[in-house]
């Protein structure tokens, strides 16, 4: 894995860690802004069904601009589209406590 690649992750871990559990943790709301946010990925020029371009080798689908697993980064509320088709749908302090939830003090 390159060395880049390692750095975006460790700066959007809270990003990643927010998908990850409310993919363990699943919840009918967050499902379903997931579900609209895929939908939209699905029709996008930059999803990478081949993980090519992935920032973890063998997470596909994922998006090319970003490297990001969609699985995950659809269901992070605080996350959004790096080509402007989805916005984040919180705001900085509901990240904080997202981050507090997570037991994340770094």
């Amino acid at each position: 894995m390159k060395k880049t690649n390692l750095l975006k992750i460790w700066n959007n871990k809270e990003k990643i860690l927010e998908g990850i559990k409310n993919s363990v943790f699943t919840s009918e709301s967050v499902e379903q802004i997931s579900d609209a946010r895929m939908s939209i990925c699905n029709k996008c020029p930059y999803i990478d069904r081949k993980g090519k371009s992935c920032l973890m080798p063998g997470t596909q689908p994922c998006c090319s601009l970003c490297g990001c697993n969609l699985k995950w980064k659809t269901r992070s509320l605080s996350s959004a589209c790096d080509d402007d088709r989805w916005d984040a749908l919180t705001d900085e302090e509901t990240e904080d406590q997202v981050k507090s939830n997570l037991n994340l003090d770094y």
